[in-house]
């Protein structure tokens, strides 16, 4: 008996416009093979989006660059569980090129395929990877290849899950995140000076992990402010050109008339004029008549 989460992985790969007619193609497979209720569970599975296939594209097809923004994120809650400033600062630089790279890997795979994958969707499609960096169900239900929609994570709050996923009770079990060993209390050879100064160390350790998260935050801040500014000057700019193109067709079409009118008032002077030739020369013939009529009689 095949499985729906087999079939799902399947039909999650396959380009958007062939998903419906694939999924009542193995409904009816099923349903031939005597499964009705696998037929019905087929069928109940919802189209992904483009978003939500690119990623499955990218888990299947590029399991290299997947692997990389996983193990990043390992790495980044081991380092904050360490409270490692100088980690984290360095991890915390990678992430945007990995993320980038991943991204980039995933509209390639994509396209490959005939699917030209959006600027809105891309960005979705990094939204779900940076969620699946940071959350262990998040990282498995990317890693299943069934995911419905895309993900997204505020830092804070578990991931949300609902409906994110095609037979979510079949997924992989989370990712395993590196513990991190507590550490070894010493011999009770310093007394409470050692227990003060240790839990001096560990605040020491956390103020600097503060102070580079809020560094980082400070500078994604300005990035972000940078880009909303260059965003709004080339929607300026375009409605600066949009209103020019405009008055230049406007300026063209008045152009074109007065060209038009004069094409024709340069035809009806000539008409004029060759019937004023043809008057003038009768006119020259009769005055040449009369004068030889008057020659003839003096």
């Amino acid at each position: 008996m095949e499985d729906l989460a087999g079939i799902a992985v399947e039909l999650y790969t396959l380009v958007p416009s062939a998903f419906t007619a694939a999924r009542s193609a193995r409904a009816k497979d099923a349903k031939s093979s005597g499964d009705k209720e696998l037929a019905q569970q087929i069928t109940r599975l919802p189209k992904p989006s483009t978003s939500a296939w690119a990623v499955n594209l990218l888990v299947r097809n590029r399991a290299k660059e997947f692997a990389g923004v996983l193990e990043l994120g390992t790495a980044l809650v081991a380092a904050t569980e360490q409270q490692d400033a100088e980690r984290l600062r360095a991890l915390g630089q990678q992430r945007p090129r990995v993320l980038a790279a991943a991204v980039e890997q995933a509209r390639n795979a994509a396209e490959g395929q005939g699917v030209k994958v959006s600027g809105a969707a891309a960005m979705e499609v990094e939204a779900t990877l940076r969620a699946a960096m940071s959350d262990p169900g998040a990282a498995g239900a990317v890693r299943s290849g069934r995911l419905v929609r895309a993900l997204s994570t505020d830092g804070i709050e578990a991931v949300d899950l609902t409906d994110a996923v095609a037979v979510p009770d079949s997924l992989m079990e989370p990712l395993p995140v590196p513990s991190v060993p507590s550490p070894v209390e010493a011999p009770d050879d310093g007394g409470p000076e050692r227990v003060r100064a240790e839990r001096e160390r560990e605040r020491e350790k956390a103020r600097a992990a503060l102070a580079e998260a809020e560094r980082t935050a400070e500078e994604a801040d300005v990035e972000l402010a940078k880009a909303e500014r260059e965003k709004d000057e080339a929607m300026r700019r375009g409605e600066r050109l949009a209103a020019d193109v405009k008055a230049a067709k406007d300026r063209l079409a008045a152009l074109q008339q007065e060209l038009a009118s004069t094409e024709w008032a340069v035809t009806m002077a000539e008409r004029n004029r060759r019937v004023a030739a043809r008057l003038a020369s009768q006119e020259r013939r009769t005055a040449e008549t009369a004068r030889r009529r008057l020659e003839g009689l003096l």
